[in-house]
C-alpha cells in the first residue's frame, strides 16, 4: 500500500476545498472529509463528489448546535435529516461538555440523540464523533439508540476516561489518533493499549477556517502519527501502516 488515509480531517475549512483536495490526491492521501453544519456538507457536496479519493461526512458539530445565523436547531436537523440519504458518512458529530459549552448542553444532547436515532434507523453508517468530558453520556446516546450494533463508530482524538475507554473497545467503537492525542500522557498511553483492530489516524487539519495546511502539512502529520503508534506500541511500523490502511479503506469503500 502506497497511499495514507486521513480518517477525519476538514476539507471545508480550506481557502479552496476543491483544491485542496487534488493536492491531497496527488500526494497519495485518501481522506474522510468531516463538515461541522448540514449547510456546509450542501455546499461541499456538489463541489468534492468527483473526487474518488475523498468521502464527505455531513456533520453537525456540537459547537453548531446554536448557531443563529443557520436558523433553529430544529432547522439544522432536519436540514441534515433530509441529506441523510445522500451519503453512508457522517462526522463530525457529538458532545462537548466542556464549561464553555454548558450552555448549549441540552441542546447538544437533543441534536446527538436525533443523528444517533437517524444513523440505526438507516444502518451501516461510518460516523466520527466529537465528544469532550461527555464520554459516558456519548457512549449512553449510542447505545440507547441503537447506534452501537447497526453503525460503525469512530471516537475522534478520544481524550477521556479510561473506563469509558474501555467501555468503547467493548462497544466495538473504532478510535483515530492524532498528534494532539499522543502530546498527553493520557492519550500516549491509550495509543498503546487501544487494540490494533480499533486504530485509525487522522490529521484533523486544517485546524480551522482559513488557516494554512498545505497537503505536505497533512501528509507530515500522518507519518508523524502512524511513527509514534509504532514506537509506543513497540511494533513494526510497515506493518502497522499496512495494517490502519487496509482497515480504513475497508471502511471508506476503496
Amino acid at each position: 500500500m502506497t497511499h495514507l488515509v486521513d480518517m477525519h480531517m476538514h476539507a471545508g475549512f480550506a481557502d479552496d476545498p476543491v483544491a485542496f483536495a487534488h493536492r491531497l490526491a496527488d500526494a497519495g492521501i485518501v481522506s474522510f472529509a468531516n463538515t461541522v453544519t448540514p449547510v456546509e456538507y450542501a455546499r461541499l457536496s456538489p463541489m468534492l463528489a468527483d473526487i474518488p479519493t475523498m468521502r464527505l461526512g455531513l456533520g453537525l458539530h456540537p459547537w453548531w448546535v446554536d448557531t443563529p445565523e443557520l436558523g433553529t436547531l430544529d432547522d439544522s436537523l432536519d436540514a441534515f435529516a433530509a441529506q441523510l440519504d445522500t451519503t453512508r458518512f457522517v462526522g463530525e458529530v457529538g458532545l462537548d461538555f466542556w464549561p464553555k459549552r454548558a450552555s448549549t448542553k441540552d441542546a447538544q444532547i437533543r441534536a446527538f440523540t436525533r443523528i444517533t436515532t437517524l444513523c440505526a434507523a438507516k444502518g451501516d453508517m461510518l460516523i466520527s464523533m466529537h465528544s469532550v468530558k461527555a464520554e459516558r453520556e456519548l457512549l449512553d446516546v449510542l447505545e440507547d439508540s441503537g447506534c452501537l450494533g447497526r453503525c460503525i463508530c469512530i471516537l475522534h482524538s478520544y481524550g477521556g476516561p479510561s473506563d469509558q475507554l474501555s467501555r468503547a473497545v467493548e462497544d466495538g467503537c473504532l478510535f483515530s489518533v492524532g498528534t494532539r492525542m499522543l502530546s498527553t500522557k493520557r492519550g500516549h498511553e491509550y495509543a498503546r493499549i487501544i487494540p490494533e483492530e480499533c486504530l485509525l489516524v487522522e490529521s484533523d487539519l486544517p485546524a480551522a477556517a482559513n488557516e494554512p495546511a498545505s497537503a505536505r502539512d497533512v501528509k507530515r502529520n500522518l507519518e508523524l502519527v502512524i511513527d509514534g503508534l509504532a514506537r509506543i506500541r513497540g511494533t513494526d511500523l510497515e506493518r502497522l501502516r499496512e495494517s490502519i490502511g487496509a482497515r480504513s479503506d475497508v471502511l471508506l469503500g476503496l
